[in-house]
């Protein structure tokens, strides 16, 4: 019984989660325990483990008699994340480099291959393109031995993550990261160390430049607001 609890528990988390990500459920929204106890057909102290997991991971904020609120992206964390991924994944880059194999790079050019076809479907599926894009760069964190390293760039803090799927779905920037996948790549090929740190740091905030003044004003209630 116990088992099935906590599988139960998962599955309602990961539906939760991948929604709040994605934006399914905006940021600010109201989670309530009775519509979702209805939704999942759970008891409410499940949900309640639920509820209380996603505020762990930064996904709600639960005030006791008030209720439970998806947290808003917070900008000065999502600009500081982006500076240190931007920081650790040019470093990887410059130690791949040199030591690229001819499978890896096959690999790499499949992966950007994948995303690019997701990217041109009349009908773009965000979650999958998403993911892409995150196997592509996964691609030479795997290869020097850094997945910890990845895992806790991947996990660091809901804002990123969220922020980086507000681009994807919403900028028109697809493009762009086409482009800028093709440059790391030819960068990698030829072993251009000089090129990782601009080129890095060009794609990873290419989202702020594309979102521009829609950051204040179209999507100004997605962000706390600025002290």
């Amino acid at each position: 019984m116990e088992q099935q609890t906590y599988k139960a528990d998962a599955e309602i988390y990961e539906v939760l989660e991948r929604e709040i990500i994605d934006l399914t459920i905006r940021p600010g929204s109201l989670l309530s325990e009775n519509p979702l106890c209805a939704r999942f057909g759970a008891p409410r102290s499940l949900i309640r483990v639920v509820l209380q997991r996603l505020q762990e991971n930064g996904l709600v904020k639960i005030v006791p008699y008030k209720g439970t609120t998806v947290t808003r992206l917070n900008r000065e964390i999502v600009e500081e994340l982006i500076y240190e991924r931007t920081a650790v994944e040019a470093r990887v880059l410059r130690d791949f480099s040199p030591k690229c194999t001819p499978e890896q790079r096959a690999l790499i050019r499949k992966r950007a291959a994948a995303y690019e076809e997701l990217a041109h479907a009349e009908h773009p599926d965000f979650n999958r393109l998403y993911e892409a894009d995150r196997l592509l760069h996964e691609t030479w964190f795997a290869a020097m031995g850094k997945m910890y390293l990845w895992r806790t760039l991947q996990s660091a803090h809901a804002d990123y993550s969220r922020f980086r799927m507000l681009d994807t779905m919403t900028s028109g920037g697809l493009a762009e990261v086409i482009a800028d996948h093709t440059n790391l790549i030819e960068a990698i090929e030829r072993c251009d160390l000089a090129a990782f740190e601009p080129l890095v740091e060009r794609h990873l905030y290419g989202g702020i430049r594309r979102l521009g003044s829609k950051l204040t004003e179209e999507y100004a209630d997605y962000f706390e607001p600025e002290k």
